[in-house]
């Protein structure tokens, strides 16, 4: 009823999944599927959904005001964790629908956030600021990301373009996802064709050789192979 989904049915609310879901309807936006906007039912859910995040977003912004009022932390601090950072990369697919003006002070919070503090953040997370910092006009900080992640990259001719990540339980420790994001930074934000298909030469060979671990990497790595390039 209020827009959310949870991991299961019966389970409560879930931030993460609900945005991550909605970064899927994203996906299905840009590929061109027409259902996602033109389904009113769809329409519908999406638009609920955003609802949702924005207002949870505006709830995180509101509690860090509240601990700065009693002086137990510092508003103009890297105050930005993962999961603001996941949502202003979902968000930034539906920048047609306007972010309510009573979340509209938090959204200009985290923005500023992520356009500060961009270099404490792994590259999953860079890529992800590199996105939705581009799509609202920002080109300064974006540029300064894909310089930083050129001088880490790895390239070979047999693995292509990567770069070392680690892996873990938790769902920001994830090599595949991180190489898909990469191919939608490189492609959107640098518009670098070439590293677009170097990075894919990765992906492909991670399926060769090992597998794609989850439904949610394989979905990812579906996406970027399938939305850029040849």
């Amino acid at each position: 009823g209020n827009g959310c989904f949870s991991w299961f049915p019966g389970f409560p609310d879930d931030r993460y999944i609900t945005q991550h879901i909605t970064a899927g309807m994203g996906h299905l936006d840009r590929m061109g599927v027409t259902a996602v906007r033109k389904d009113s039912r769809m329409e519908q859910m999406v638009q609920k959904s955003l609802a949702y995040m924005d207002q949870k977003m505006q709830d995180r912004y509101e509690y860090l005001k509240a601990q700065a009022k009693k002086g137990l932390l510092k508003l103009e601090e890297n105050n930005l964790d993962y999961i603001e950072i996941h949502y202003l990369y979902t968000r930034s697919y539906f920048m047609d629908i306007s972010v309510d003006d009573r979340c509209r002070e938090g959204f200009d919070y985290f923005m500023k956030q992520a356009s500060a503090y961009w270099l404490q953040n792994d590259i999953y997370m860079q890529g992800m600021i590199a996105l939705a910092l581009h799509r609202v006009g920002n080109t300064t900080v974006p540029g300064a990301i894909i310089r930083s992640l050129n001088e880490r990259a790895l390239r070979s001719e047999e693995m292509g373009m990567y770069w070392k990540t680690g892996r873990g339980y938790f769902w920001y420790q994830a090599p595949v996802e991180t190489q898909a994001l990469m191919v939608e930074v490189y492609d959107e934000v640098a518009g670098d064709k070439k590293s677009v298909e170097d990075l894919k030469v990765w992906l492909l060979k991670q399926k060769q050789t090992q597998d794609w671990r989850t439904t949610k990497a394989t979905a990812e790595a579906c996406y970027a192979l399938l939305r850029r390039g040849t």
